[in-house]
């Protein structure tokens, strides 16, 4: 389990790093009423990507300021100019991610003990700039999603897909699944070339990660490195539901073939291994 590495912690703003990895780096933040995040800029090299937890979120892009809720997924498009805030009477939380991670974990660690007359270059070197003076690419290209706006359902499973590598520069892919009450899970399983993370979101995930046993509860990260055997289930009578991050990206197209191939009637085991193969899947 990642325990919190937390950066800023004041009465109107919490910050925390929840993972860091080169393909990608998550904060989670509280963000208190009124309390407004950095002006608007671009990243020149990476995606800003947002998944709202608790309460109402607004992004402001070039063509207005739009306010989404929880289970609101959005993706900003490198060199699209934004900025966030929260503009209710009640706190706001989110998770943000950034696609690859271009050491921004260093970047929040960094910039609170900088002073201002320093803090331009800072961002600079970790891939935050001002609004360029051609306006920046197209706020259209960003991206918005839910669980429901594409999605497969197979075995009781719902994953819905929020990422995938073609949106993130191959760094990484992102789903939230559910798991129905009792669920067995997969196969336990390694993959040699792909990292696996987990944010719960609802209920409780038991996991095996290597020889330990985890259980999981709403907030709890768990990160995977290639090699790791793993697994998990929900031996519980209410559904399991997290956030499911694989990076590099790619990964994420293993659920729409093995949803496909279960679609069509009882599963050839040479069609599912064959798809297990092609997606870093070899079971321990």
């Amino acid at each position: 389990m990642v325990e919190p590495i937390v950066v800023t912690d004041r009465r109107e703003r919490r910050v925390s790093i929840r993972l860091a990895l080169d393909q990608v780096v998550i904060t989670e933040s509280r963000y208190g009423a009124g309390e407004r995040g950095p002006d608007p800029h671009v990243h020149r090299l990476h995606a800003d990507c947002f998944y709202v937890l608790e309460g109402m979120f607004t992004l402001s892009l070039n063509d207005g300021d739009h306010v989404v809720g929880p289970g609101t997924f959005v993706l900003v498009p490198p060199n699209v100019v934004h900025a966030f805030r929260n503009d209710s009477q009640e706190g706001t939380r989110f998770l943000n991610l950034h696609a690859p991670g271009v050491g921004f974990d260093r970047y929040v660690q960094a910039i609170a003990g900088t002073g201002e007359e320093f803090q331009a270059a800072l961002a600079a070197r970790f891939d935050q700039h001002p609004p360029p003076e051609d306006g920046g690419l197209d706020p259209a290209g960003a991206l918005v999603r839910t669980a429901e706006t594409d999605a497969v359902s197979m075995i009781g499973v719902h994953i819905g897909f929020l990422a995938d590598a073609d949106h993130a520069l191959g760094a990484m892919g992102l789903v939230e699944y559910t798991a129905p009450a009792g669920f067995p899970g997969p196969p336990v399983h390694v993959h040699e070339h792909t990292w696996d993370a987990y944010y719960v979101l609802e209920g409780c995930l038991t996991m095996r990660l290597g020889d330990d046993r985890l259980e999981l509860a709403p907030g709890d990260v768990a990160v995977v490195p290639p090699g790791t055997v793993h697994g998990f289930s929900n031996t519980l009578e209410t559904p399991a539901r997290f956030l499911g991050v694989h990076a590099p990206g790619g990964f994420e197209r293993y659920f729409r073939e093995l949803a496909a191939a279960l679609a069509d009637g009882p599963p050839d085991p040479a069609v599912i291994a064959g798809i297990a193969a092609r997606y870093d899947v070899k079971n321990a």
